[in-house]
């Protein structure tokens, strides 16, 4: 173009060169200003592309790296939950250790096992409770994998339907069973023989027996006590109780007397009269005595006539009885003996011929019975019967005076058998602490699971005398699953990881399998039984927790690699794209100096080309 400038070659060569340099100039300030060589795929694809590589999978990993510490703390919440439950199963330990230091069979020690089996009960839930609570994350590593067991309800409620049973169930289920269940016996009732000789010797009776048979309607299986009270010489009373009944009898009151008065003196003309009377509290086996010029007659006290218990009736009837004897003996001797009418006393009157004198001589006197019959019946069946011996009584002195407990045996037996034969009874027959049954609950264990059900001694006879029987069976309800098991991944490309069952640590059979306390501790068999569950418990929960710390150590040996991984995989990125900053700012250092040598050389281009205007 004719308006176009044209530069010279020098100078057009000059900027060239001052161009480049400033291009150069200005990527080293870039990379000086960003720290990297290669900033875009432009700086250098292969080493951008490959940095890129690098450090996506640095992301990847610390990625992972977030979850590998979830799962580390998912670990050690089931971890801690095992250590509190392992210190719930120390405490269960310390029950059963007080349960074996108080098995006698008194009221005491019995009472004492019960409430310790309640509190091993309140253990066993709250183990349960603890391993409920110790998820994290929505994973629990020690509530197991959902597998569960349970009796099916059509075999419950029909054992619930045999009479006097309910609440029929299977606890501690290990696997799938049927167990049949049976109720037998004739309802005959007794008394533990070492039990009826202790009373005898304690409480100074003789001939001690409980008999009978349970009621079909209020029976039960409560002991018998037997309760002397009073003092040597004084009134004594018995108290026999059997459950909620209790009978109270008196016995050798000293209150009984016979007595005579002269109504009428004897002389040569007039007859002697005088006047027998009954009074106090007549008891069968007291005896009154009159004697009469030498003679005694005696007369003893029957149950018959103590049967009323209106002391007046007692007396007019002893009256009478001995009226009869006395009558009997002098009646030939021309003796006149009065009738008793409606009194309680009778008169003797001297004859008046013969020969006899018109007086005579009269003595009487009462005594206590030597012994005492009793024999008392309770609405449950239950005939207790002993005799009281007033001689043995005093001789024990104040020591005779307590209470006795015969433990009562029924012919009754409740017997549960599974599918292998294998057959557990309670029977009403057996001695405390050796399968004794008893009204309530009553346990029965298998290797499959604990049948336990509630007896009710009122009506149990009804269901003995049908032979009440029916299965209860169990099943799988709920199927075994991988909802808490933790996946850990430790590459980007899930080639490498770790899984993390889950254990159960619940006191189900599928766990721990620790049963509720069987028949609140009465037996020491179902104190053995918890004892080996706690042991086997002890071996599962160390398992369970060495297992988590192996898993927990792995996990946190990959996350420290992963770390390291990392520092490397970067450390590798950076060496691709990021600027040396010495070579750098030496080479900007260079560029500057070449750029201002650049610019002196096209100002001296320039000058060449203003020489020209001097010419004009």
């Amino acid at each position: 173009m004719s308006d176009a400038v044209q530069l010279s070659s020098s100078m057009r060569t000059n900027l060239l060169l001052l161009q480049q340099t400033n291009t150069s100039t200005s990527k080293l300030e870039n990379q000086l200003a960003t720290g990297n060589k290669v900033n875009t795929a432009l700086d250098g694809p292969t080493a951008y592309f490959a940095a890129q590589s690098l450090n996506q999978r640095a992301t990847d990993l610390s990625t992972l790296k977030d979850s590998m510490t979830q799962a580390v703390s998912t670990i050690k919440a089931g971890n801690q939950g095992i250590t509190s439950i392992q210190s719930l199963t120390t405490q269960a330990q310390g029950l059963l250790t007080t349960a074996y230091a108080n098995l006698g069979t008194d009221a005491s020690s019995i009472a004492t096992r019960k409430s310790l089996a309640t509190q091993f009960n309140a253990i066993k839930d709250q183990i349960d409770k603890l391993a409920t609570d110790s998820g994290y994350s929505g994973k629990n590593l020690i509530a197991g994998n959902g597998q569960s067991y349970a009796a099916t309800s059509t075999s419950v409620a029909t054992a619930n339907s045999i009479t006097a049973i309910s609440n029929a169930r299977v606890t501690n289920i290990v696997s799938a069973d049927t167990y049949s269940v049976r109720v037998s016996g004739t309802g005959a009732v007794s008394g533990a023989a070492g039990d009826i000789a202790d009373a005898q010797t304690a409480r100074g009776i003789f001939g001690l027996k409980v008999s009978g048979t349970l009621s079909s309607s209020t029976g039960n299986f409560s002991d018998i006590s037997i309760q002397i009270r009073g003092a040597i010489g004084q009134q004594r009373s018995v108290v026999v109780t059997e459950g909620d009944e209790s009978r109270t009898i008196n016995f050798f009151d000293n209150t009984q007397s016979v007595t005579n008065q002269l109504t009428q003196a004897g002389n040569s003309t007039v007859p002697q009269k005088s006047q027998l009377t009954i009074t106090g509290n007549v008891d069968e086996g007291d005896t009154f005595t009159a004697t009469v010029n030498g003679r005694t007659f005696s007369y003893t006290a029957s149950a018959g006539d103590v049967s009323s218990t209106d002391t007046t009736t007692r007396e007019k009837n002893i009256a009478a009885a001995l009226r009869n004897v006395v009558n009997t003996g002098l009646g030939s001797s021309g003796f006149t003996i009065g009738t008793v009418g409606t009194s309680n006393s009778f008169t003797i009157t001297a004859p008046t011929t013969g020969g006899t004198a018109a007086s005579f001589t009269l003595g009487t006197s009462a005594s206590n019975a030597l012994t005492k019959d009793i024999s008392l019946s309770f609405s449950s069946g239950s005939v207790v019967s002993f005799t009281i011996d007033r001689k043995s009584l005093e001789a024990l002195g104040t020591a005779g005076n307590g209470t006795s407990t015969i433990e009562k045996n029924v012919d009754i037996s409740v017997t549960a058998t599974d599918l292998n034969g294998v057959s557990v009874t309670r029977s009403g027959a057996n001695e405390r602490g050796d399968s004794k049954l008893s009204d309530g609950e009553n346990a029965f264990s298998f290797s499959t699971g604990t049948v336990r059900l509630n007896v009710d001694a009122k009506n149990v006879l009804l269901a003995a005398s049908a032979s009440g029987a029916a299965n209860i069976s169990t099943a799988q309800t709920t199927a075994a699953g991988t909802q808490n098991d933790l996946s850990v991944q430790f590459n980007e490309n899930n080639t490498s990881g770790l899984t993390v069952a889950a254990t159960n640590v619940t006191t189900s059979g599928q766990g721990l399998a620790i049963d509720y306390a069987q028949n609140d501790f009465l037996d020491r068999s179902d104190i053995d039984k918890a004892q080996a569950q706690l042991t086997n418990a002890t071996n599962v929960l160390r398992a369970a927790s060495q297992t988590l710390s192996t898993n927990l150590n792995i996990i946190q040996t990959r996350s420290d690699f992963t770390d390291a991984f990392n520092n490397v995989l970067q450390d590798g990125a950076d060496q691709l794209t990021q600027v040396d900053q010495n070579e750098a700012g030496a080479q900007l250092l260079a560029l500057q100096t070449k750029q201002s040598l650049g610019v002196t050389t096209l100002s001296l281009a320039n000058q060449a080309q203003q020489s020209i205007l001097k010419l004009f």
